[in-house]
């Protein structure tokens, strides 16, 4: 059985992101503090849009486990910068899963930080 194109991108960003796990200091400063509206009305948009249970469970547990061996818990100092950190990424990891279902301009402003470090949400996985 092949695995769904959505969340082998998804797969592709939880490994990037432990594979730059050196960076994340970096990559967490490319956050907008605070968030704008824009962003705001973006992730309230994603809030609203479903994955399957199965997309998600299989995210959320990769997503856990990288965190877990990575260190970025303790490289980003404390615990509101890692809930504020892991809460962007959770959200970028579902909009891929989601992708299809969001407005380009929504989806963009939720996974800009991750872009903007380097991340290739285009390429195939």
């Amino acid at each position: 059985m092949t695995e769904d194109p959505r969340r082998a991108v998804a797969n592709r960003l939880i490994s990037w992101m432990e594979s730059n796990a050196g960076d994340v200091a970096s990559i967490n400063a490319r956050r907008p503090r605070p968030r704008p509206p824009e962003l705001k009305a973006a992730q309230d948009a994603l809030l609203k849009t479903r994955a399957s249970a199965a997309q998600k469970q299989a995210v959320t547990k990769a997503t856990r486990d990288m965190w877990a061996r990575s260190g970025i818990r303790e490289a980003l100092g404390s615990d509101s910068e890692f809930m504020g950190f892991s809460s962007a990424f959770n959200m970028a990891a579902h909009a891929i899963l989601v992708r299809d279902r969001l407005e380009p301009e929504t989806f963009d402003l939720i996974v800009q930080p991750f872009r903007d470090a380097g991340f290739d949400f285009d390429q195939e996985a």
